[in-house]
């Protein structure tokens, strides 16, 4: 997975509501910035269902100059039914075959049962939200599985 610039940035997903549970915590990956996405089965990484989950927000690099602005980050953890055939998110079948979370969701009701693969990603916060992060004529970037 890719380094992330040395922010501690995470999300934390536990297997019961409201962050109990066993719970497995993530970097978010940076296939925005050229590396590929990284697609985790709940399998993979032990737990048998999605309860809960923190994606908090983090803050860019800390320079000391009085001009400078913190970049700030969102950290999006993106769910699915069943294993993901490419990165297009089709905004019709949200809520169907995925689901996106952006903030502490402490219980993920009918999705508990039904996520069976998990991606954490970052976005910067004045982004606007992408659900197709392929434009037409680029070439497609990996879709990396971890199962």
């Amino acid at each position: 997975m890719a380094e992330n610039d040395g922010t501690p940035i995470t999300a934390t997903l536990y297997d019961a509501e409201y962050y109990r549970g066993t719970s497995v915590s993530l970097t978010p990956d940076r296939w925005g910035e050229g590396d590929s996405a990284v697609v985790y089965s709940l399998a993979g990484l032990g737990i048998a269902r999605l309860g809960s989950l923190q994606a908090p927000p983090g803050s860019g690099d800390d320079v000391p100059h009085p001009f400078h602005q913190r970049i700030g980050w969102i950290t999006h953890v993106t769910v699915w039914a069943s294993r993901p055939l490419a990165l297009r998110l089709a905004p019709e079948e949200r809520g169907t075959t995925w689901q996106q979370y952006s903030a502490d969701t402490g219980d993920l009701g009918t999705w508990s049962s039904r996520t069976r693969y998990v991606r954490v990603w970052r976005q910067m916060d004045d982004a606007a939200p992408v659900t197709n992060p392929v434009a037409p004529g680029d070439s497609p970037r990996l879709l990396r599985f971890v199962e």
